[in-house]
């Protein structure tokens, strides 16, 4: 006999055709059939390959075991629930026949944590095997905090997005990135930790980047005086605070091609601080004298080879790529200051442009489009204006995707202080630096490493060192695992792969960073 009894605590209840689960006097599943809904939107479905299918409250399995038979081979079905009671009894009726998912291939159920930090991690453990993120809910629990659903499911969407943007850059980049890596490891003995700036500065700290509004903030020094403030710089505004003879205090480079040099004439005999990421274009550490120079890691891709220096204790403290050096001048800012009461202002980071102008005056872009002007040519970006409009200030500015990927970066940044904190706080008064002879040594041990695991790679490769053919492929797969340096710009290179063609290229690979290295 059917039984219509609900109850304010998650309860299974006997349906004619099934169980559905009470809740806050209200039934999940249908009364009727439980599970006619779920199985109707499943058959519906149209997924793609390399689709992660984020399940959301399947407090009974309705539906996972059809869909699990339904998905292509690459897919990946992801549980979740964030109500913390039906979370709790999903996890007491795993015994049921109703409740249990031991049964459901490719699927997990992650807890509240997990799902909150579910782009990173899907990044950091299976990079490059997905491609979009899909909702299905599966019970009416899913309305109770449908929001904060949609709201992983776009974080997930960027984290995916920003994954392959990054592989388009890799693949046009990554052998420079990593050549400039190892061309600044070798000198960062020599240059002065960025972590003796942490929590220094006591007076308001000015950030600029080469947007419109930089403007502003050169009119404001002016007004006062630039000893006011401690002022921090993205290397393409370098030039229009020079030319209104402002010397900032710190220059930040990220940039991994030469073309970022031209930011830098005539300062070479000036007293500015360059802040440089390991991977930046290594030929800037020409013009300034090396205690000139602090480094940091940009993280630019998840790579064994990275956390292995890190493990040595070697590498300078580290950063998410945020893809914007104005982004990465703000971050370090709000570590530079001394606590949360020194005011930061931004100027220049305004990810957004009048029709017409893409950059301040005075910028590198600005001045390169001045020279390449005439009659029929004029200095104005006009083509930018066929952006997306961005309303600012009651005035008509102009957008694009990436720009606006930055500022929504930059507003969470903004609205997440603890990391900074934390990192910043950390032994501010006694920040313990390494002589110089120690980390040259150790950089050096590392190279000498580096140098004879390649070597013994490429007597691998070229049959020099024989091994039976499985011993020989567990050897080349290890080795080249670990130096993902020979083979991450590729165009195939988000993962390893033990064929001739894969092999070939390595091989080429191997001579030219025995050079580098």
């Amino acid at each position: 006999m059917e039984s219509t009894t609900t109850s304010k605590k998650p309860c299974l209840v006997q349906t004619a055709q099934g169980f559905t689960v009470s809740y806050n006097d209200k039934y999940l599943y249908s009364k009727y059939n439980p599970s006619k809904s779920i199985l109707q939107i499943i058959e519906n479905l149209e997924i793609q390959p390399q689709t992660i299918v984020l399940c959301v409250s399947p407090v009974l399995n309705y539906g996972l075991k059809e869909l699990s038979q339904k998905l292509p081979d690459d897919c990946l079905m992801i549980g979740c629930e964030l109500d913390s009671d039906l979370f709790d009894f999903i996890q007491q009726n795993q015994n049921n026949p109703e409740c249990t998912f031991s049964n459901i291939i490719n699927f997990s159920f992650i807890t509240k944590t997990e799902l909150y930090n579910l782009g990173p991690q899907i990044i950091k453990q299976m990079g490059g095997k997905f491609r979009r993120i899909i909702r299905v809910d599966f019970s009416a629990a899913a309305q109770l905090n449908s929001n904060t659903y949609d709201k992983v499911v776009e974080n997930v969407t960027n984290s995916l997005m920003t994954y392959w943007a990054n592989r388009v850059t890799l693949v046009k980049f990554g052998r420079k990135y990593c050549t400039n890596f190892f061309k600044n490891l070798a000198i960062l003995g020599q240059t002065t930790p960025i972590q003796n700036y942490f929590g220094k500065f006591d007076k308001p700290v000015l950030v600029f980047g080469a947007g419109e509004s930089a403007a502003q903030g050169i009119e404001q020094i002016k007004k006062t005086s630039q000893n006011d403030y401690y002022i921090l710089c993205a290397d393409t505004a370098l030039q229009p605070l020079i030319s209104n003879n402002i010397i900032p205090d710190g220059v930040f480079i990220e940039e991994a091609q030469n073309v970022i040099t031209k930011c830098f004439i005539g300062t070479q005999n000036s007293s500015i601080h360059i802040f440089a990421g390991l991977s930046s274009v290594h030929s800037i550490t020409r013009l300034f004298k090396p205690e000139q120079i602090s480094f940091f890691t940009t993280q630019f891709t998840q790579a064994s080879f990275i956390d292995r220096f890190d493990s040595e204790g070697i590498l300078p403290p580290k950063n998410e790529p945020f893809g914007s050096v104005g982004i990465t001048a703000w971050y370090y800012a709000t570590l530079f200051r001394k606590d949360n009461s020194i005011p930061i202002y931004t100027f220049g980071l305004d990810f957004s442009y009048s029709a017409g102008r893409t950059h301040t005056k005075g910028t590198m872009a600005d001045n390169a489009r001045f020279m390449t002007s005439s009659r029929l040519k004029t200095d104005a970006n006009y083509g930018a204006a066929f952006n997306e409009p961005a309303f600012k200030k009651n005035d008509k500015m102009y957008t694009t995707p990436i720009l606006e990927r930055y500022a929504n970066l930059m507003t969470a940044l903004r609205d997440c202080r603890e990391p900074f904190e934390s990192l910043r706080d950390r032994d501010n008064d006694t920040v313990v630096v390494e002589p110089v002879e120690t980390t040259n040594n150790k950089i050096s041990v590392i190279f000498k490493q580096e140098t004879s695991s390649l070597q013994e790679l490429k007597s691998l490769l070229t049959g020099e060192k024989q091994l039976p053919p499985e011993e020989l492929q567990k050897e080349v797969t290890r080795l080249i695992q670990e130096r993902e340096y020979l083979y991450l710009h590729f165009p195939d290179g988000h993962k390893f792969q033990y064929s001739q063609s894969f092999l070939n290229r390595i091989r080429v690979e191997i001579e030219y960073y025995l050079k580098i290295i």
